[in-house]
């Protein structure tokens, strides 16, 4: 796959859904080779495309990722497989005893958060709040392949525009609490959550609130 459309698939999992024009605007390229490169992918199933009409003039054309687009995406199966087998081999009876199976899947979402934060805990550890932020970002970037930070009003925002889990978090949808439950033990505060792309979001947004800091 050429670069240009490389750009295309990464700008449209960015934005959920562009037009020609607003493709051209964003890449610094020409309508014309924007709508060829429309054309291969839209031909090779990775977007679809759907009219829009305004309040005025001709309808036009909104493009967006198809499922197999989304599937290009790096996704991690295998390392969610590989966390969740290694806490239930560690798990003590014990702990079990007495819980609901939505409490039990709870605490396997809380230990393998843990096993991650320790796989990392050396990268944010003596960090100010900005520098675990962006090292906790970029830790995402590495688990999901597709994650930013920025200022925000409010503080920090982490934004992850990939779901390495998306088939999974489809049908069980308290698996966001893995990432959610990484990022505040690797932040060492709680993290609030948004809007997820689970429930229909285009991206999962993470907000840290300076403010409760060091609680």
């Amino acid at each position: 796959m050429s670069s240009a459309k490389d750009q295309i698939l990464a700008h449209l999992k960015r934005a959920s859904s562009s037009t020609v024009d607003g493709l051209a605007s964003a890449l610094g390229s020409a309508r014309m080779t924007i709508r060829q490169h429309l054309t291969a992918l839209e031909r090779d199933g990775l977007i679809v495309s759907r009219e829009e009409r305004q309040r005025t003039g001709r309808p036009h054309l909104l493009f967006s990722l198809s499922d197999r687009g989304q599937e290009i995406f790096p996704k991690r199966y295998d390392r969610l497989a590989d966390l969740a087998l290694q806490e239930v081999a560690c798990l003590d009876p014990g702990e079990i005893v007495g819980l609901s199976p939505q409490q039990k899947k709870q605490l396997l979402l809380r230990k393998m958060a843990q096993r991650l934060y320790l796989q990392y805990e050396a990268r944010v550890a003596g960090k100010n709040l900005p520098e675990r932020v962006a090292a906790a970002a970029q830790i995402l970037q590495e688990e999901s392949g597709f994650a930013e930070w920025r200022m925000a009003e409010q503080g920090f925002e982490i934004v992850d525009y990939n779901c390495v889990y998306r088939r999974v978090a489809d049908s069980h949808g308290d698996l966001c609490d893995l990432h959610l439950t990484l990022l505040s033990r690797l932040l060492g505060q709680d993290v609030e959550c948004n809007q997820l792309m689970s429930q229909g979001a285009e991206c999962c947004r993470f907000i840290v609130r300076p403010e409760v800091a060091g609680r």
